[in-house]
């Protein structure tokens, strides 16, 4: 019998805002869906926008400290 793992959700208690470990680049947009109940389609595209309409530096910088500040999706183990 393997181990098999399962993301955290709210039922389990899960409080914090943390990168998603389903997400594409570092699971920064899909963390804020999953945490606000958004959906990861618009996190993304909102994103993009903003990073287009603001330059790539501001718009890479905050994302790169987000990821570098938010930990990664806890999981549990049954």
């Amino acid at each position: 019998m393997g181990l098999k793992t399962m993301a955290y959700d709210d039922t389990y208690g899960r409080g914090g805002l943390y990168r998603s470990r389903n997400g594409i680049i570092a699971g920064v947009c899909a963390g804020f869906a999953e945490h606000f109940n958004l959906s990861v389609f618009w996190t993304r595209a909102i994103m993009a926008g903003a990073v287009i309409c603001t330059g790539l530096w501001p718009g890479v910088f905050v994302y790169l400290i987000a990821a570098l500040a938010m930990k990664k999706d806890p999981y549990v183990r049954y």
